[in-house]
C-alpha cells in the first residue's frame, strides 16, 4: 500500500494537462481511510483498478464495455496477486489482443461504479491507476470486447488531455 501511495504523491509532483494535486490528495486520503485491501475479494466500498493508454496514429485504443455500453479505457480490477501495472497488460491482453511491452504510470483517477444487479455488486468507488503502454502488435479479432481506434475528438472528455502525451 505505501508504495502504491508513493506512486500518487509522484503524481502529485509532475506537469501535466491531467495533472489534479486536489484529486491525487482525495486519493490518498480514501486510500489511507481504508481498513481493508484495495481488492474487490475483500472490500466491497473500494477497489484497485487499471487503465491502458494506447495510442496509433494520433488515435486512442477504446473498448466497449459490456455493462456500462460505453467506449472506455481497456481497464478491470488488480488482483490480489498483481499489481496494478500488470492488471493493466493482463486487461489490454485479454481485451483486445494487444500485448504491451513497455508501462509508464501517467495518472491516476476516482471512479463511481454504479450498483450491478446482474453480479449482485452495490456501488463503490474505484482508484484506477492509468498507465501509457506501448504495444507490440495489433488488436486481435479474438479480443474479449470490441475495441475500436478513436480520434482525439472521439473520444469523451476526460480521456481527450491524454492526447498530449503521445
Amino acid at each position: 500500500m505505501n508504495d502504491l501511495l508513493t506512486q500518487i504523491q509522484r503524481l502529485a509532483e509532475q506537469s501535466a494537462a491531467f495533472n489534479d494535486r486536489q484529486k491525487y490528495q482525495m486519493i490518498s486520503e480514501l486510500m489511507a481511510q481504508q481498513k481493508r485491501p484495495l481488492y474487490r475479494a475483500v472490500n466491497d466500498q473500494c477497489h484497485l483498478s487499471a487503465s491502458a493508454l494506447v495510442f496509433k496514429n494520433n488515435q486512442l485504443l477504446m473498448v466497449r464495455h459490456p455493462y456500462l455500453h460505453q467506449w472506455l479505457l481497456p481497464a478491470g480490477h488488480v488482483e490480489l496477486s498483481e499489481t496494478p501495472v500488470q492488471t493493466a497488460l493482463r486487461e489490454l491482453l485479454e481485451e483486445t489482443g494487444l500485448v504491451g511491452e513497455q508501462a509508464q504510470l501517467v495518472d491516476a483517477n476516482l471512479i463511481k461504479i454504479p450498483d450491478n444487479p446482474l453480479k449482485k455488486q452495490a456501488a463503490h468507488m474505484h482508484i484506477d491507476y492509468r498507465y501509457l503502454i506501448t504495444a507490440s502488435k495489433q488488436p486481435s479479432a479474438a479480443a474479449e470486447l470490441p475495441n475500436q481506434w478513436v480520434s482525439q475528438d472521439e473520444v469523451p472528455a476526460e480521456f481527450q488531455p491524454y492526447f498530449k502525451l503521445q
